[in-house]
C-alpha cells in the first residue's frame, strides 16, 4: 500500500515538472516570435506587385515604394 501512494506521488511530481519545463519552453517560444512580429510591423506596399516589403528593404520614389528597382522601372514606363 506505501508502495503505492509512493509511486503515484512520485508519478504526479514527474509529470508536475515536465509541465513546467514545457510551459517555459512555450513562452520563450512566444518572446521569440513577440520579436520577429516587431520587425513585421515597419512595412510598406509595393505600388507595382502590391506585396509588402520591410521599411530598410524598400526603394522609395516620393511617397512611393517599390519592392526592387525593376518594378520602379515598369511602374515609370506604365505612367
Amino acid at each position: 500500500m506505501f508502495k503505492s501512494v509512493l509511486t503515484i506521488i512520485f508519478v504526479v511530481v514527474v509529470l508536475l515538472l515536465v509541465r513546467a519545463v514545457m510551459q517555459r519552453f512555450k513562452l520563450e517560444s512566444n518572446k521569440t516570435s513577440s520579436v520577429s512580429n516587431n520587425s513585421n510591423q515597419d512595412t510598406v506596399q509595393c505600388l507595382q506587385c502590391k506585396t509588402y516589403i520591410p521599411n530598410e528593404d524598400a526603394i522609395f520614389r516620393g511617397d512611393k515604394a517599390f519592392c526592387s528597382t525593376q518594378h520602379l522601372h515598369d511602374w515609370k514606363q506604365n505612367n
